[in-house]
């Protein structure tokens, strides 16, 4: 149930790395604590992978962006969201660009060595 509240439209964010990590921190800390003989200690990494099958938040979240993708690339052409994902913004800002969102998709696959 928690998280599926934190990664709740996750297929659409941009996220940089330190955003995967405090994902993962966060996640650690919600399943973590736990008391034994009157101690509280925080579980390692290895104990809640072994005890939660399925806990990594940003293997979920990079799932979701593949299903999401998969999902608007077979879009009709007249539909919104399919404008929106094949049209290129024009102009400038100032300072550094913004991660977008296809970027941090293309990275993701980069790194399963996927070819586009």
């Amino acid at each position: 149930m928690v998280k599926t509240a934190v990664v709740f439209g996750s297929e659409t964010w941009a996220m940089i790395d330190m955003d995967m990590k405090r994902l993962c921190t966060r996640e650690r800390w919600i399943y973590g604590p736990m008391v034994k003989q009157g101690i509280w200690r925080i579980r390692t990494n290895q104990e809640l992978r072994e005890l939660y099958k399925d806990l990594n938040i940003a293997a979920n979240i990079k799932k979701k962006r593949f299903e999401w993708i998969g999902h608007v690339v077979r879009l009709v052409q007249g539909r919104t969201v399919k404008k929106i994902f094949d049209s290129n913004p024009e102009g400038s800002r100032k300072g550094r660009p913004r991660l977008r969102w296809m970027e941090d998709v293309e990275k993701d696959l980069g790194e399963m060595k996927v070819k586009r």
